[in-house]
């Protein structure tokens, strides 16, 4: 928490204008915002982690480590398309190799792009002011609880981890944001998204439907815009305005439609955990 906060605060007074996201007809803001909240983040999460006793996998180094290159490449000069999402797919694909148990050979393909997909849609909705970071808070402090109901300490801290990062992160992502997650941040929580629903599956910690209802709406929004646009013939990979929370937060405004998204969240979350403890009783 402290890391976090210090670089934040760091980036905002005396970085502001390092890597700027500057407001274009397509942006929710108006004013340019430092997009590098994700590396305060992830410093966060790396002070704790290299302090703790976790034991990662080299592999799964590996894979945050090719994703942050390449992301924090992308928040200082653009970088074509093709060459992120292979990244995207190689670092998925490291994940899966880590995992501690073999897997069917056709779920290799199929893990491959549905982690990517995650790794982008986490990316499409930052910019949003609140929303990437409430999701994160919210999403990895509920699958922690799952993770301690189910007796698996070790991944329900990492969640708390996430969580406590996510909360800094939100002190200066509330609206009106002071700085976004940026590429580097938004890919690698979804990154970890990934690695702790496939890791806590192979664990037996939860089922995967248990991730993948908490983070909903994150990814019903993503997912349904995505085919809107590309059955639309649109160069879906391009920013845009399109997402059903950014057209009700030009209707109602920013704040207000924050609100609703909370409301959202919580109800799947509550849902999940609900289950999960159903299922324990």
């Amino acid at each position: 928490m402290v890391t976090s906060y210090g670089a934040t605060s760091v980036f905002i007074v005396r970085m502001r204008n390092f890597a700027l996201d500057i407001p274009n007809n397509r942006s929710m803001h108006s004013v340019p915002v430092p997009r590098t909240g994700g590396w305060a983040f992830l410093l966060g999460c790396l002070a704790a982690v290299v302090a703790s006793p976790l034991d990662l996998s080299p592999l799964v180094l590996g894979a945050f480590a090719l994703l942050l290159a390449v992301s924090a490449l992308d928040d200082l000069r653009s970088v074509a398309i093709h060459f992120r999402f292979s990244a995207h797919l190689l670092a998925v694909a490291l994940l899966l190799i880590a995992l501690p148990g073999r897997l069917d050979w056709w779920l290799y393909p199929i893990f491959i792009l549905a982690g990517a997909w995650a790794i982008n849609l986490y990316n499409f909705m930052d910019g949003m002011d609140g929303l990437a970071g409430s999701m994160t808070l919210i999403g990895f402090s509920s699958l922690g609880l799952v993770c301690a109901l189910n007796g698996d300490a070790e991944l329900a801290w990492l969640c708390a981890l996430l969580a406590v990062c996510a909360s800094v992160f939100l002190v200066f992502n509330w609206p009106s944001a002071k700085i976004f997650l940026g590429d580097a941040g938004s890919t690698g929580i979804g990154l970890a998204v990934v690695a702790v629903s496939l890791y806590g599956w192979q664990r037996g910690a939860f089922e995967l439907w248990m991730p993948m209802l908490i983070f909903a709406p994150f990814w019903l929004d993503a997912t349904y815009t995505l085919l809107k646009r590309m059955l639309g013939g649109q160069r879906w990979w391009e920013a845009h305005r399109e997402h059903f929370y950014q057209r009700y937060a030009i209707r109602v405004g920013a704040k207000k439609a924050l609100v609703v998204q909370l409301g959202v969240m919580l109800l799947f979350s509550s849902a999940a955990l609900a289950v999960a403890v159903f299922e324990k009783v």
